[in-house]
């Protein structure tokens, strides 16, 4: 016979009882059924039948189910009594203890009351929910990228070292000006400087690009930080005499070497040079806005030094009581110095006349940028939703409190006072804002999970965000302060109304009084609305803007870009380099679907450019500083494969490398600023060196080309052969000059598979197995990233202005459904009267769309005090665009018609005879 007891147990969830009290009713279900069971026996049923009666007949779960809700009310009513108790008892004490007890036990109550309210409480939950984890979500970010300080002791005293340059804006750090700086500075405790590049870590499986910092020492020591394990790198490493060493980034430790502590002393095959590893950098390096899987020392020959390879990153940390302005001042005092301290090297009287200025300003600064612009516009999208929230639940608290008006007002009469009445009103809603909290922190976690990996390549400082105590402590003082919020328009309410109005019968002033109040909360629900919905219309017509412009290339879905770097261990000559690259291209050539290689020392969007002086044969006198244009070496077919058009004249051919003809491609903006127009700009002659300029024909005028994405304009280029002779001052006439690393984009109808990229990397390991392939990516998709902050702030404030027209729509509808239904007997009367059902509607439609004006109004100027903010993240708009203004505005307007027509259409569909005899 089946045991019954165990059968019982099984499918029986039972809550946790005291005792043995859950034995107890198990035993009396099983008693039960076994009843049944052998009752169905004695009347012939087989045991197979009498189990299936006894199983079904059980009153069904009818009966279980009774006791188990019995049990649970009991566990209910259980707590309820523990809690009084614990209450007795602090009372019992006195003072402050009496207080607390009697402030637990109205929380108390008002939670039974609210849980007897579901509707009521579930969406003034939801509705609070919504706006506070929105806001702590982008106040995590806002936090984490600008209010957190760097992790760096004494990080208010760093500041960023750099220059920026006529024509070229911001052009970096050099070596030659640090340590002219360092040697000859009076406001600088340290300084440090570093180049970051990719490196070719080979000897461990496939060959893998790694992110490279080559570093002074100064950098550690400028920003106090000791590596984890073993030491950093010293000044005697920076002698290109010394053994070559190196210091593994965090990150780089722990993900390739398992965090292993005893790493130090290894070797690592770096760009074909064997290094030893001497430490572990500390993961608090990526404060400074770097993250590098490898350190090197910057191996400088002082002897050889010069002013050039501009481009560096320079970090410095102030003497105390130097203010940043004295340090501007002595850095422009030593600039010229350099040029004295090194003097020699290639286009050195040019770089000498150009007019370089100092650009320090606070590291934070440097590293956050224009984030902190972004972040900030956003948590005022998010706050103003927080805000519209807040009315929406202070309208139905409003609602909720009329209904109370009459107890609160007995409460009055009979001598309680405004602070015990007040505390009535606002326990419940603190209640709700606490429980709104705690949901809107799940869907900030939510929220955080979705963004931070799209945003991570946006906003620095993000590879350790999370909900932090300090974020939980925003997230409660928002919670309780929205719940504040909330009941204190009902506590004014109450303060302003006197106890016998709420205890007559019909409108009285009081009514009129909270009418006016939720007349004032929908004002203000609908102006904050229209800010809302300005910023995702400015942001929406940026991206318009950036998506109209022409790229200067075409059908970028269908290029695979890459990049490539050959170590000195595989070439170590110009033309070793150029015979390497150009046997890479011959064989990605051979790949199928392949239809067009283009090799250059950046691709258009890949982040890398190079700027020198450019002069013109007859136009620029080579003895006046230049202007910096942009260079590029490339190889044959690379306007064909990016379909860049030819304005003008022929491209560049491998013939013109191999031949080493003096020829150049110019862009169309470089032909109109020095000759006027395309046309005339064949058959001239540009030089990189003044002094004796060595003469390149332009043979060809290519299309201008957004080079860093369609949100910045296009720069004037100057192509070169990918080897040229002579090129920089101070080169010997036979001196061939060519680039390491290069870019290559590859035209094919396979771009997006994955076998595409294989057979991409298998045709150059053929050529070198020892050369990672890096950033392979399509050029759609960098083009898309160049306009990723643009997208990233317009999807956040979209949602932000969805959320906002929502809760605004349903605040309009709420005041007048409500004030509808107060005046049922009013509107009643006058169709009684003959009133047409259509002026019925228009008095509630005016009523609506009248609140909705004076919001749009309020709303208009505060909208255009935000729009000055945004100006930085807008392209092609203005803050004050009139298109943009007028949309939004007619769109709010037309839902709140919507939300006005509701209630109208049922003001109009009111029974006179109903109406009248409820009055």
């Amino acid at each position: 016979m089946r045991d019954w007891n165990e059968w019982v147990r099984q499918r029986l969830s039972l809550p946790e009882m005291e005792g043995h009290r859950e034995e107890r009713i198990i035993a009396e279900l099983a008693d039960h059924l076994d009843g049944v069971y052998r009752d169905a026996l004695t009347r012939g049923a087989s045991p197979e039948e009498a189990e299936a009666r006894a199983e079904g007949q059980l009153g069904g779960a009818d009966a279980a189910g009774e006791l188990i809700r019995t049990e649970r009310a009991h566990l209910r009513a259980q707590a309820h009594r523990r809690a009084e108790q614990a209450e007795e008892r602090a009372r019992a004490r006195g003072g402050a203890w009496a207080r607390l007890a009697d402030g637990a036990r109205d929380l108390r109550l008002a939670a039974r009351a609210l849980a007897g309210k579901p509707f009521f409480s579930g969406a003034v939950i939801l509705i609070l929910a919504l706006g506070i984890g929105a806001s702590t979500a982008v106040f995590t970010l806002l936090d984490e990228v600008v209010l957190s300080p760097l992790p760096f002791d004494g990080a208010d005293r760093l500041v960023r070292v750099a220059h920026e340059q006529l024509g070229s804006g911001n052009v970096g750090q050099c070596s030659a000006w640090h340590y002219t700086y360092e040697e000859e500075n009076r406001v600088f405790q340290d300084l440090g400087m570093w180049f970051m590049g990719t490196a070719a870590v080979t000897g461990q499986g496939e060959p893998e690009a790694v992110p490279l910092m080559s570093a002074t020492a100064g950098v550690l020591r400028t920003l106090r930080l000791s590596p984890v394990v073993g030491r950093a790198l010293t000044p005697e490493d920076e002698d290109p005499e010394s053994p070559r060493v190196a210091v593994l980034g965090h990150g780089y430790w722990q993900r390739r070497f398992g965090a292993d502590p005893n790493v130090v002393g290894r070797t690592l095959e770096v760009n074909g040079y064997s290094m030893e590893i001497v430490g572990v950098l500390p993961a608090a390096l990526r404060g400074l806005g770097v993250d590098p899987g490898v350190v090197t020392a910057l191996r400088v020959d002082k002897a050889a030094l010069f002013v050039g390879n501009i481009g560096g990153g320079g970090v410095a940390r102030l003497r105390d009581g130097v203010t940043l302005e004295e340090a501007s001042a002595d850095v422009a005092r030593m600039l010229p110095m350099a040029f004295e301290k090194f003097p020699g090297g290639p286009v050195i009287e040019s770089m000498s006349r150009a007019r370089f200025e100092p650009a320090l300003e606070p590291l934070k600064d440097a590293i956050v940028g224009s984030a902190a612009n972004l972040l900030w516009i956003l948590m005022a999208g998010v706050a103003a939703v927080l805000l519209i929230a807040c009315a929406n639940v202070a309208n139905l608290f409003l609602v909720r409190a009329e209904g109370k008006a009459t107890e609160m007002a007995v409460r009055t009469a009979m001598g309680a006072g405004t602070a015990r009445i007040g505390w009535e009103h606002l326990k419940e809603s603190l209640l709700l804002g606490v429980a709104g909290g705690a949901a809107g922190l799940g869907l900030a976690w939510l929220a955080l999970r979705t963004v931070v990996p799209a945003a991570s390549a946006l906003l620095p400082r993000l590879p350790d965000v999370s909900l932090d105590p300090g974020v939980v402590l925003f997230a409660v003082a928002l919670s309780v302060g929205s719940g504040l919020l909330v009941g204190a328009v009902a506590v004014l309410r109450h303060v302003r109304s006197a106890p016998a109005d709420a205890l007559k019968v019909g409108r009285s002033s009081s009514a009129r009084r909270r009418g006016a109040t939720r007349s004032v909360l929908v004002v203000t629900q609908v102006a904050l609305a229209l800010v809302v919905l300005t910023a995702s219309g400015l942001m929406l017509r940026t991206a318009w803007a950036l998506s109209s412009v022409d790229p200067g290339f075409r059908d970028p879905e269908g290029v695979l870009a890459l990049r490539l770097s050959i170590p000195p261990s595989d070439a170590p000559e110009a033309d070793d380099i150029a015979a390497a690259y150009e046997a890479i291209v011959r064989r990605l050539e051979q790949v199928s679907g392949v239809s067009g290689v283009a090799l250059a020392n950046s691709i258009p969007l890949d982040g890398f450019w190079n700027v020198n002086p450019l002069y013109a044969e007859g136009v620029a006198d080579p003895s006046e500083p230049s202007a910096m244009r942009q260079h590029k070496w490339i190889g044959e077919g690379y306007f064909e494969t990016l379909r860049i058009p030819l304005v003008a004249g022929r491209g560049l051919t491998w013939d013109d490398v191999h031949q080493r003809r003096p020829v150049a491609v110019v862009s169309e903006r470089v032909a109109r600023e020095m000759w006027g127009s395309a046309q005339a700009a064949i058959g001239k002659g540009v030089a990189a060196r003044p002094d004796p300029p060595r003469w390149h024909e332009v043979v060809g005028v290519a299309a201008d080309v957004h080079e860093q994405g369609a949100g910045q304009d296009t720069p004037p280029v100057v192509y070169w052969p990918l080897v040229t002779l002579a090129f920089f001052e101070g080169s010997a006439a036979d001196e061939p000059m060519t680039w390491r690393a290069m870019g290559i984009a590859l035209r094919s109808h396979r771009v997006g598979t994955a076998d595409f990229i294989t057979d991409v990397r298998d045709a150059v390991w053929s050529v070198n197995p020892n050369l990672p392939v890096r950033q392979m990516r399509a050029l759609d998709e960098l083009e898309a990233q160049a306009v990723a902050t643009t997208s990233f702030s317009l999807k956040l404030l979209a949602i932000a202005a969805a959320v906002a027209l929502v809760l605004g729509m349903i605040g309009v509808y709420g005041v007048l459904s409500y004030a509808v239904s107060q005046r049922i007997p009013e509107l009643g009367m006058r169709i009684a009267l003959g009133a047409p059902v259509g002026r019925v509607m228009g008095m509630v439609i005016r009523e609506g769309m009248a609140l909705s004006l004076a919001g749009v109004a309020v709303g208009l100027a505060l909208s255009a005090g935000l729009a000055r903010l945004m100006s930085g993240l807008l392209f092609g708009v203005s803050p004050a665009d009139p298109l943009t203004f007028g949309s939004v505005t007619l769109v709010l307007l037309a839902v709140a018609l919507l939300a006005s027509w509701l209630p109208a259409r049922r003001a109009a569909r009111i029974d006179p005879t109903t109406a009248l005899r409820a009055e």
